[in-house]
């Protein structure tokens, strides 16, 4: 037990300084805007590379068509100009729900 508490402590310390070496090193400088752009679009490029993996299954041989809808509901809440947690939030309840009435 021990073991553990003192592993999850270091982790923790880790996460710490690995998450604050970027604001130390630049301080107030701005970055270019080319990094910045990057920046901007690495979590949508993240998460529409998750959304490609867990539809299209392990090998990308088993689709999962029960994502579809919670996916169309999502691109189509982001397309009226909703927030990326509203999509997401909406797209998971969409797939849970359509996967509960499949299961009925």
């Amino acid at each position: 037990m021990t073991r553990m508490l003192i592993a999850a402590g270091v982790l923790a310390v880790v996460n710490m300084l690995y998450k604050g070496i970027g604001p130390a090193l630049l301080g107030g400088r701005t970055v270019p805007p080319r990094v910045q752009a990057v920046a901007d679009a690495l979590p949508v490029v993240l998460l529409a590379a998750l959304l490609t993996v867990d539809l299209l299954g392990a090998g990308w041989r088993e689709v999962d068509w029960t994502l579809l809808p919670g996916l169309a509901a999502a691109v189509a809440l982001r397309a009226l100009g909703r927030s990326h947690v509203t999509c997401i939030v909406a797209g998971v309840v969409c797939t849970a729900a359509l996967r509960l009435l499949l299961a009925m």
